[in-house]
């Protein structure tokens, strides 16, 4: 802006001066050998209002151009800047704020886009639903800081003992989500057991909690897997349902334990009783 002012003012300098050149000119005509015009100024005269005026011109270009120059960088800053609010926004707004891991929403987008692609090239694929046993104990024994602090630890035990392209995300309260790619039922039951073992030795502690003299709290996982194939006209959301199934079942079978889906049996129609004859 103020490069614009100082352009506007060096063209009004330029053209007062030049006025100022004319004026001096007519005022101090005389009559020398010197050639004059027919206004009778001196050739010195119009040399240096037409020098003035010039230089007052080409000072507005040249700071205009300055100008110009500032506000193009500022708007390429400016543009840089709001390219990394926007990418830090995202990045918010898929992360589970706890945990540092995937929240619900980006754990299913990336979930749906490694579904169809396994699906399309009839590679394999694994989800895992993991929950903590007796979290609610935790909370009212300790607090909801130190629960906190369980979960955090929880997800960072997991991202540890998986792979770098496999997806973990917080599904909600004390639950986890983890899709493996390029995974069978098998291999998946393999990881599952992996990271049960690796939470039930984990040592939970704070500073503060528990106090001092007593032991870390120590807790248990169980986890549901279910793996591709479904039936076609299914998608993943059904493969999270029958992780979730597999999970329930985890729980009702004595928890700290991993469980496979299975279908459910075609539950058999009851036999009617056969009609009593009249004939005695």
């Amino acid at each position: 802006m103020r490069y614009a002012v100082r352009a506007q003012l060096s063209l009004v300098l330029g053209v007062a001066l030049s006025l100022v050149c004319l004026a001096a000119g007519l005022v101090m005509t005389h009559d020398t050998e010197d050639h004059h015009h027919a206004l009778g100024i001196g050739d010195q005269f119009w040399a240096l209002a037409f020098g003035t005026l010039v230089a007052g011109l080409v000072g507005q270009l040249v700071l205009n151009n300055r100008a110009a120059f500032r506000r193009e960088r500022n708007l390429v800053r400016t543009a840089a800047q709001l390219r990394e609010v926007s990418a830090e926004l995202d990045r918010l707004a898929r992360t589970d704020a706890l945990t540092g891991i995937a929240n619900r929403r980006a754990f299913f987008d990336v979930l749906g886009i490694e579904f169809r692609r396994s699906r399309r090239y009839a590679r394999e694929l694994s989800v895992l639903m993991l929950d903590l046993d007796h979290f609610k104990g935790v909370n009212d024994r300790w607090g909801h800081p130190f629960g906190d602090h369980v979960l955090r630890q929880t997800a960072d035990v997991i991202a540890a003992n998986v792979r770098e392209s496999d997806l973990l995300g917080r599904y909600g309260g004390e639950e986890f989500a983890l899709a493996l790619p390029e995974t069978g039922e098998q291999s998946a039951l393999a990881v599952a057991e992996k990271l049960r073992a690796a939470i039930e030795a984990h040592e939970f502690r704070t500073p503060t909690t528990p106090p001092a003299g007593e032991p870390a709290v120590r807790l248990t996982i169980s986890i549901g897997v279910a793996s591709l194939p479904i039936e076609d006209e299914q998608d993943e959301v059904e493969l999270i349902g029958r992780a979730d199934q597999a999970l329930y079942e985890a729980k009702r079978t004595g928890r700290n334990r991993v469980v496979p889906y299975r279908k459910p049996a075609p539950v058999q129609p009851a036999e009617e009783p056969l009609a009593r004859s009249d004939a005695s």
